[in-house]
């Protein structure tokens, strides 16, 4: 018990780091996150005033690194599929517009990047465009007021923190593209009772679903052949877990909670008997109590 806390407390310590990091390295702090981003050309929606910011990507490709919403609450994004990139330079230098303000390239929107919608609790909703394929580390980290996230078909990764600590969000719904689900990815969504794994997806990253205390039920697709160290650590009210043989390596404390195992929750009942997965389940052990490391240590 007390190697999980000391684990469990580090984790946590990992985790504020890589918050502080985010917000110092160049960043501003958490509520004007990517105030600094090289390259790039912003469009406002007409409808309501917010203001993406894109980088330029490979070819035709953008990348949405920055979204500045003007609604305080209730914020509806529609993330645009494309945006023009327009020849502005005459027009910045003069204060009119030109022919040289005519469309150059039109970019298509391909990720979502790092820290894009970071800590903004106004939002609500976010419409993802089919042309995303990858969603960045922090992309909608502490997006507190979010309560429902729809991934569409292209999206083949979700980084590291990506939905970290939606406290809101009760409905994901991921696509069949999906292969590769990031550390911390879904962690402390505290509000999410249930989730389905794609048939693509091949790695869960370490504590991706870390402290979703309402997660009901997890059934691992055939294609999952890793989950990462405290994969569903404290996720207590897990009623209902389905493994397959497929999966090759399970980390430390993938299925426990500060007070005990969550064994008699897995079901082995279509696992091989000499396997790995069901050996694994076989070899848990109850996480002992404090008092009780405490009585088997030797005295000094």
């Amino acid at each position: 018990m007390r190697k999980i806390r000391l684990l469990s407390a580090a984790l946590a310590a990992v985790l504020m780091v890589c918050l502080l990091a985010s917000c110092t390295a160049g960043l501003g702090n958490p509520d004007a996150i990517n105030d600094y981003v090289p390259d790039v050309m912003t469009w406002e929606d007409p409808e309501t005033g917010g203001v993406f910011t894109f980088a330029y990507g490979e070819g035709d490709t953008a990348i949405l690194v920055k979204y500045s919403g003007k609604i305080t609450s209730g914020d509806h994004v529609t993330i645009p599929e494309f945006f023009d990139q327009k020849n502005s330079k005459k027009a910045a230098e003069t204060g009119e517009n030109s022919e040289e303000d005519a469309i150059v390239a039109r970019r298509k929107v391909v990720a979502i990047g790092d820290h894009a919608f970071y800590h903004l609790a106004s939002i609500v909703e976010v419409k993802i465009p089919d042309t995303v394929k990858t969603i960045g580390d922090f992309a909608f980290a502490e997006c507190t007021e979010l309560p429902a996230i729809t991934l569409p078909d292209a999206v083949v990764s979700v980084g590291r923190f990506a939905f970290e600590g939606c406290t809101k969000l009760t409905d994901v719904k991921l696509d069949a593209a999906l292969e590769t689900i990031g550390e911390f990815a879904f962690a402390n969504c505290t509000a999410l009772e249930s989730i389905t794994l794609p048939e693509n997806v091949t790695e869960l990253g370490k504590a991706a679903f870390w402290g979703d205390v309402k997660l009901a039920a997890i059934e691992m697709p055939a294609s999952v052949t890793k989950l990462g160290a405290l994969c569903f650590y404290n996720c207590e009210n897990l009623q209902s877990v389905k493994l397959t043989d497929n999966i090759t390596e399970i980390g430390e404390f993938c299925f426990v909670t500060e007070k005990t195992s969550l064994k008699d929750k897995i079901d082995v009942s279509g696992l091989a008997k000499d396997g790995y997965v069901a050996q694994y389940v076989a070899a848990m052990a109850e996480p002992t109590t404090e008092a009780e490391a405490e009585a088997e240590e030797p005295a000094a």
